[in-house]
């Protein structure tokens, strides 16, 4: 399959937003995630996915999402004022002058992306030569999200934002994940036709669409991603959601790889945590930071282990409380 190895693509991380309705001081892309900010989690898949560069664009909070990003060695640029997602990746030019490559744009509040998805998204905007590729899905209820627009040959011709779409296009159910892969050679001189003509008076990436049609060069919608991976984080209940989605399959991941869960539905694992095959893992358990966990070990009931390591075969009883 072909992959980022076999085009240049780079990466612009959108978190400038303030994050609302998360009702928080805290800047919405550091809010946690079974242990890691939303942020990191976007960040860790793109390094999965082999990007060569990884840009943020910060806004709200600017310093300590720099701070943080920082540390896992991520560039930042600023957007001192919030004018849309168009002005903010147009805020990172200056990080991509002479970039011969593609440009994958994602929100950094979408944690929940599997890496086949994107490396299949990569594929097809590669396969496909199109010079701006946009990564789709199916809601049952789309209500807040831009609609996939296609023409009565099912070719892609644009996005609607919910705000300015008449009732027709609300029908539609492909949906717009905010995920974007645009030929830097095209993205930022069409970013620089952009108007902020709309009811948000903002800068809409989803408008290069419109220009890369009109000018004749190649666009697509790509509907490869399921609901659950395209779900945004903007309020305290979808972080809950998102919650039980990466939990269901970290639980999955460690079942399949040899460990017993004991109404494993009430367990609580971070991904960072690893678990030996053997092991058993008893009700109510909590498994946080970079725990490690020796095959054939039995943890017990009620037990919170953070950054501990336990040894093989080794029974922890019921109701510890270890913490490294």
């Amino acid at each position: 399959m072909v992959s980022s190895k076999d085009k240049n693509v780079a990466a612009v991380v959108l978190a400038a937003g303030k994050g609302t309705r998360m009702k928080s001081s805290v800047p919405k892309v550091l809010h946690e995630l079974l242990g890691t900010p939303l942020v990191g989690h976007v960040v860790s898949l793109l390094n999965k996915v082999d990007v060569q560069r990884i840009v943020t664009v910060v806004g709200h909070g600017a310093q300590s999402v720099t701070n943080y990003l920082g540390g896992l060695g991520v560039e930042t640029v600023l957007q001192d004022q919030q004018l849309g997602t168009g002005h903010a990746v147009a805020c990172a030019e200056s990080m991509f002058a002479g970039f011969d490559g593609a440009v994958l744009v994602i929100c950094g509040d979408t944690p929940l992306f599997r890496q086949e998805t994107l490396d299949r998204f990569i594929y097809e905007h590669i396969a496909s030569r199109n010079q701006v590729s946009v990564l789709s899905s199916r809601f049952a209820s789309p209500y807040g999200y831009g609609r996939i627009v296609r023409d009565r040959n099912g070719a892609f011709v644009g996005i609607v934002e919910e705000k300015d779409a008449d009732p027709a296009v609300r029908d539609i159910t492909e949906v717009n994940t905010g995920t974007y892969l645009v030929d830097a050679g095209f993205l930022f001189p069409a970013l620089s036709k952009l108007d902020n003509n709309n009811k948000q008076g903002e800068y809409y990436l989803t408008d290069i669409v419109a220009i890369a049609v009109e000018t004749g060069n190649k666009a697509g919608a790509f509907c490869l991603a399921s609901e659950e991976e395209a779900l945004g984080v903007n309020s305290r209940y979808q972080l809950s959601e998102a919650e039980s989605i990466m939990l269901k399959r970290v639980r999955h991941h460690l079942m399949m790889e040899g460990v017993t869960m004991l109404n494993a539905h009430t367990i609580y694992v971070e991904p960072s945590v690893t678990v030996g095959n053997d092991v058993v893992i008893e009700p109510c358990v909590v498994l946080r930071g970079d725990t490690r966990i020796g095959a054939g070990a039995v943890i017990g009931a009620h037990s919170c282990l953070c950054n501990v390591e336990v040894a093989d075969g080794e029974q922890v009883p019921p109701c510890s409380m270890l913490l490294g």
